[in-house]
């Protein structure tokens, strides 16, 4: 476990640092934004059960509004351990300004428990700050994930492809 939290931070500062190294900003980021493919890899602390995990988080989002800068889609994110976690969401994103954007998923929680799916609604809340990269992007991620059993985070990176 502590291999995956060393080579997620590596990820993660290594992402930042390239992405802040020069890499032009100065056409319009939102008027791209049409479709968006995207993942999003991080840390999970999982309080409740004194574990540390990766998490993972995919979405296809398209703009509707605002020169795009309103998106509805589509999402899946899941924690890998031992207990079988997935989430399929649909998925609402802003691009506040440029470069940052917050997204709310509301969806469909799968869990495993003794061998045996439980469903249940969860709702995750995400902000992300993009690095601008042409057709791609990356920067660091922040999600927040609530469903009746409680709550978890994740810090990671975001990577995206517009098209």
């Amino acid at each position: 476990m502590h291999k995956i939290i060393y080579l997620l931070s590596l990820v993660f500062i290594t992402a930042n640092v390239v992405t802040m190294k020069g890499f032009s900003q100065d056409h319009n980021h939102d008027q791209h934004h049409v479709n968006e493919i995207s993942i999003a890899v991080g840390v999970v602390p999982l309080d409740h059960e004194n574990e540390v995990t990766a998490g993972l988080h995919l979405h296809y989002v398209r703009g509707i509004a605002f020169e795009n800068k309103l998106g509805i889609g589509a999402g899946f994110e899941t924690i890998l351990d031992e207990h079988k976690h997935y989430t399929l969401s649909v998925v609402f994103q802003y691009r506040i300004i440029k470069g940052w954007t917050v997204a709310y998923a509301p969806g469909l929680l799968m869990k495993k428990e003794d061998d045996k799916y439980e469903y249940q609604f969860a709702q995750h809340f995400e902000t992300a700050y993009e690095f601008d990269l042409g057709k791609f992007h990356l920067g660091p991620m922040v999600e927040v994930g609530v469903e009746k059993d409680g709550v978890h985070y994740m810090l990671g990176v975001h990577f995206g492809i517009d098209f």
